[in-house]
């Protein structure tokens, strides 16, 4: 039986930076900084993961990270040193949101719609 996503997660949570670095380094960080640009006030992180996003969050912003798994949260709370601005991370799916209307000034989304499950 495959696993769900997760499942996966779960699994690698411990290891998933490791197993990134190559990409980290070469593909994502250089384009990290250009997703936050012009951003401000309450912004939600969809699917914060390890917490990769911390150290690019706009001062003076406030940011609500959300990932399903526990485990790439508790490796995200091993990072908060490291955040820019003051976090928040929730256990929550993304697709099943529990917040008001406009809760957020802006959204990010780092890797996260090539990992949501199909159903």
């Amino acid at each position: 039986m495959a696993l769900t996503n997760f499942q996966r997660y779960r699994r690698i949570a411990r290891f998933y930076d490791l197993l990134d670095r190559p990409f980290e380094r070469k593909r994502y960080r250089p384009l990290r900084p250009l997703m936050f640009q012009g951003l401000s006030g309450h912004i939600f992180d969809a699917g914060v993961g390890t917490g990769r996003n911390f150290p690019f969050y706009p001062p003076g912003a406030t940011v609500v990270g959300l990932d399903i798994s526990p485990a790439m949260l508790a490796e995200a709370e091993r990072r908060l040193n490291e955040a820019t601005a003051p976090v928040e991370l929730l256990g929550m799916d993304v697709t099943r949101l529990d917040f008001p209307d406009a809760s957020f000034d802006a959204a990010v989304a780092t890797f996260l719609f090539c990992v949501l499950d199909k159903e």
